[in-house]
């Protein structure tokens, strides 16, 4: 079974529908793994040691009684002692007395400490003998700030400030469900929308809008829902089409009934006020009664046609077939004075519907006859293609020809042309002809002979 295009939507609708869940899952991971990152680089970064005021006191002494050389001297000496914690003395413009690298997210702790708490043990600012300002104050050791990561030992409570908020875990898992319920939503709604449009269509069909469409409403859609939307356009427009030609019969065939039987009520009625007339009267009913008859049976013969009921299949013999055919209708021809010229083919038999087929240029050759003006002649030509299993047969008569706008409409029921007389006819013979064509998978056409008259062609595939 090939794949069609509804599943190539539903395909990449899938897939489309995984990468905007798996987005908004790695956009709320990123998020979180940055903000974790932030914290981590917040907990990594240098902090002042709110122990080690000693140190810094010491450094203060220092200063205060040996001098600025002293002070250098000492804090060399601290800062080569491990674990002990780190001593800067930074002046205004931030420079350490050692010229050693200060962070400066470890000088704006110190800085705003002091400016919250003043001199404290922790952070201390002096004057050295020159008249500098300097700043005095310890970090932590390198091995404890490296600790205080996640899972360490926290900062004292109050002094470094609250740690960042970190999202929260669930929040990948609803980024996730809120993308797939999204592309879902739009997925839903991009197939529900011809499907209910469908289904408003069947209903206004069964009750018996058959003018609904539903294939313009579709948009620009290329897929099985809108083949389905055109092929219920098509099913809307054959039943429609059917309804009105079954309609149309229907009318005809009342007014077809409805002239014999007035005819037939004027014949009693004669019949009863003239006595002496009675024979002549019988005579007329019997007509009009045939004439019904007549009538009733080439409409089962079109009903059974349209229902696709034929006759059986089975060897027959084309040449023979058609010759009896022409015989059968010369005898009806010579009455009205038309004569028939036949020309044929050997015999050839192939497996046909030999009922069909004689309805068929039976109802075309009678119909020639009654159209063909008194002393003319009806010229019949069959030619068959024994390779290719084609049947042609052409049926010309000497009449007064059709009009060209009527040569479509011939074929259909009860049709009575502008410039035809039918008193003999029911007006079914071409339309039986038609559907006995039909059912046998071949064509019927008409068009005027250039010399006066009607030419009907008819080509047959019989295999």
């Amino acid at each position: 079974m090939s794949v069609g295009r509804l599943f190539w939507k539903f395909f990449f609708a899938s897939w489309l529908a995984m990468l905007a869940a798996g987005a908004g899952v790695g956009t709320a991971v990123w998020w979180r793994h940055q903000a974790l990152e932030q914290e981590r680089r917040g907990q990594d970064m240098p902090r002042l040691d709110h122990r080690a005021g000693l140190f810094v006191g010491a450094a203060a002494d220092v200063l205060q009684f040996g001098g600025e050389q002293a002070l250098r001297r000492f804090l060399s000496q601290q800062a080569e002692r491990k674990p002990a914690p780190p001593v800067y003395a930074v002046d205004r413009e931030g420079t350490d007395i050692l010229r050693r690298a200060v962070e400066p997210g470890l000088l704006s702790q110190a800085r705003g400490w002091y400016g919250r708490q003043g001199d404290t043990d922790e952070v201390r600012k002096v004057s050295a003998p020159d008249g500098r300002e300097l700043l005095l104050f310890a970090a932590l050791p390198e091995f404890a700030w490296m600790d205080m990561r996640p899972g360490g030992m926290p900062p004292p409570p109050g002094r470094e400030g609250p740690p960042p908020k970190r999202p929260s875990l669930w929040l990948p898992v609803i980024s996730g469900t809120f993308a797939s319920l999204f592309l879902s939503a739009a997925l839903a709604w991009y197939f529900a929308k011809p499907i209910r449009g469908l289904r408003k269509a069947f209903a206004d069909a069964a009750v018996g809008k058959l003018d609904t469409r539903v294939a313009e409403a579709m948009g620009n859609r290329h897929d099985e829902l809108t083949d389905l939307g055109r092929d219920f356009d098509h099913m809307a427009a054959q039943l429609n089409s059917l309804i009105s030609a079954q309609q149309r019969l229907l009318h005809d065939v009342s007014h077809e009934l409805r002239s014999p039987l007035a005819r037939m009520q004027a014949a009693i009625g004669l019949a009863q006020q003239q006595p002496h007339k009675i024979p002549q009267t019988l005579e007329r009913i019997e007509r009009e009664s045939q004439r019904i008859s007549d009538l009733v049976g080439e409409l089962l013969v079109l009903s059974r046609l349209e229902a696709g009921v034929s006759g059986g299949i089975a060897d027959t013999d084309l040449a023979g077939l058609l010759a009896d055919i022409v015989e059968d209708v010369r005898f009806e021809a010579a009455q009205k004075q038309v004569g028939i010229t036949y020309t044929g083919f050997d015999e050839a038999v192939v497996k046909t519907s030999a009922e069909l087929l004689q309805r068929a240029v039976e109802n075309v050759l009678r119909n020639a006859v009654q159209h063909c003006r008194p002393g003319g002649e009806v010229a019949v030509a069959a030619d068959f293609d024994a390779s290719g299993g084609c049947l042609r047969i052409g049926i010309e008569d000497q009449g007064a020809g059709v009009p060209e706008a009527d040569l479509q409409a011939i074929f259909q029921p009860f049709f009575k042309g502008r410039n035809q007389q039918k008193p003999d006819s029911v007006g079914l013979g071409l339309s039986i002809a038609q559907r006995a064509v039909e059912a046998l998978g071949g064509g019927i056409a008409a068009r005027n002979r250039p010399g006066g008259g009607l030419r009907v062609d008819i080509e047959l595939n019989l295999h």
